[in-house]
């Protein structure tokens, strides 16, 4: 046996405190009870690491169509790029924009945190489209004719006043085309050209009198 220290007897040593485990993320389901501006920065970032959806999109609830004028509207406005318009339950409409936010830094953090907008704060990225599903949604139209094939299949009584309205203006349009071409005057009867030193009557446009210089002899 070696002359090292005995063991003592009767006493137990004190074991090994146990390593205590790394932080971990927060999950969806963490329901806590807290609002999600009592979250730490350190809670939003680890919340939302390696995502930036929220900070490339802008989504603005506009109020829900129903006139033709109005669905012609929305038609118009989904032939443009990065434009998309979508509809939550019961009856929320969303003009939805792919724009990416100017503060986001190059490794997909915000620069200006701390001094980001309340909307921003209140957005709880617990519940976020990257963890839970969008359930509310109920159409989503990425472009003019999604919109108008929608319309036709689940609200056909809208989908026909659209289409009798649009035939409305048409006509409209061509009626006033041709009330202007029977109201059309010629030419010599707008503008009149007087003879050279004919003083009957004065001619129809006057140009302003254009003085000549003389020369000083």
């Amino acid at each position: 046996m070696s002359r090292g220290t005995p063991p003592s007897r009767g006493r137990k040593s004190a074991p090994a405190p146990k390593p205590q485990p790394a932080p971990t993320m927060l999950a969806a389901d963490d329901d806590d009870g807290r609002d999600a501006l009592a979250l730490s920065a350190s809670e939003n970032a680890d919340l939302c690491a390696g995502c930036t959806r929220c900070c490339d999109t802008v989504s603005i609830e506009i109020d829900a169509p129903r006139s033709a004028w109005e669905y012609d509207q929305w038609v118009w406005v989904l032939h443009h790029r990065s434009l998309e318009v979508y509809v939550e339950k019961p009856e929320r409409w969303f003009l939805h924009i792919e724009t990416r936010c100017n503060m986001l830094n190059d490794q997909g953090r915000c620069s200006i945190h701390g001094q980001h907008p309340i909307l921003c704060r209140e957005y709880d990225p617990r519940v976020c489209e990257r963890r839970l599903p969008l359930l509310d949604i109920v159409a989503w139209f990425k472009d003019a004719t999604e919109l108008e094939t929608w319309l036709a299949a689940k609200r056909p009584a809208h989908w026909k006043r659209l289409v009798q309205w649009r035939k409305a203006k048409i006509r409209e349009g061509e009626k006033a085309a041709r009330a202007s071409k029977r109201v059309r005057l010629p030419a010599a009867a707008l503008v009149q050209i007087a003879e050279a030193g004919s003083a009957s009557h004065e001619p129809a446009t006057h140009l302003p009198e254009r003085k000549v210089a003389r020369k000083r002899r």
